[in-house]
């Protein structure tokens, strides 16, 4: 009887290491998972800031995160002085792909030309901050529109359910004016 409680023990305690052994495995394989989900990268409000030293200055109209021929990028408009500036920028080193400038006046749309924007209005990250605390997911482009003398960041989310969330954020107060789920 002794001899069997013994091995009994002694097999509850293989078993126990066993399983703990593999739970300890399991758990750091999803901890490296994690970490690769979380790539490293420049994120909208880095692009933004180099686009504009790009620039030197300007409005941004549209942040966009994109992929083109299979590179991670984000394209940025700009307005400036009468010319619109668009550049691509890597995701993973933040280095201008691409930079173009025209004329704003070459287009037959003279809405979006304007140089500076109302005081107290936010900025595009505290737009998106106030977007992700109304959706959850990953944001996908950020807008700077103006209608009717009103300011507003149309920000574009991509829920975790395949789904896209568009928000409109007022871009003087910071509140949320309309949203949009699109399944």
């Amino acid at each position: 009887m002794k001899r069997f409680k013994v091995v009994l023990a002694g097999t509850v305690l293989v078993s126990g290491l066993a399983l703990g052994g593999y739970a300890l495995n399991n758990g750091s394989a999803l901890a490296n998972e994690k970490k690769e989900e979380a790539q490293p990268g420049i994120m909208f409000d880095e692009a933004e800031a180099i686009a504009l030293e790009e620039t030197g200055g300007g409005i941004v109209q549209q942040l966009e995160r994109d992929q083109d021929d299979g590179v991670e990028l984000y394209e940025v408009e700009i307005e400036k002085e009468g010319h619109e500036y668009e550049l691509d920028i890597a995701t993973d080193s933040g280095k201008v792909i691409r930079a173009e400038n025209e004329r704003s006046d070459d287009d037959d749309d003279d809405d979006d030309e304007r140089t500076t924007l109302p005081k107290g209005t936010i900025s595009s990250d505290k737009a998106i901050e106030i977007a992700l605390k109304e959706v959850k997911g990953t944001v996908t482009e950020v807008e700077l529109d103006e209608d009717d003398g009103q300011y507003v960041y149309e920000i574009e989310v991509k829920t975790n359910k395949d789904g896209e969330t568009k928000i409109d954020v007022n871009a003087l107060d910071g509140k949320i004016l309309k949203v949009e789920i699109d399944d």
